[in-house]
């Protein structure tokens, strides 16, 4: 397993385990809630040749608490393969730590991706790691809200 495949894991394990009841009331979470125009493409090719663009929108209940949810539409574009179109798909295991650091992972058809992330002002930007059928690609993302 390739190591930004496990650093994505474990930062959605630490996001969903840091609203325990345990936490310090005075801890607020950045604001990350709101539609975001995202883009991002793939180590070692082209953006010709495989990218994508589209909107995602992260809910974000209360700066208390680090549970995300929202949505996501996505268009996969490969030149070898067409176009794959990802419409409304949840956001599964979402989370913000105190940090800023935001991961979400989307599932739908043969798509498996995982997000990670970190917020600076209104931009998200990291990693990301797609598997589109039995093929999986590890990337760059950034959105703007």
């Amino acid at each position: 397993m390739s190591r930004v495949w496990l650093a994505a894991l474990g930062a959605i394990a630490v996001v969903a385990c840091s609203d325990d009841n345990g936490s310090d009331p005075s801890d607020v979470f950045p604001d990350v809630g709101g539609v975001y125009a995202v883009e991002g493409q793939f180590d070692g090719i082209d953006p010709s040749d495989l990218s994508f663009t589209g909107s995602v929108t992260i809910e974000q209940e209360s700066v208390e608490s680090s549970l995300l949810t929202g949505t996501a539409d996505i268009t996969i574009v490969s030149s070898a393969n067409g176009n794959t179109t990802i419409n409304d798909a949840e956001l599964l295991n979402a989370g913000v730590d105190l940090g800023g650091n935001v991961a979400f992972t989307l599932e739908q058809g043969t798509v498996s991706w995982a997000f990670v992330g970190e917020k600076a002002g209104d931009v998200l930007t990291g990693t990301d790691t797609l598997t589109l059928g039995d093929e999986t690609f590890i990337g760059s993302w950034s959105g703007e809200r």
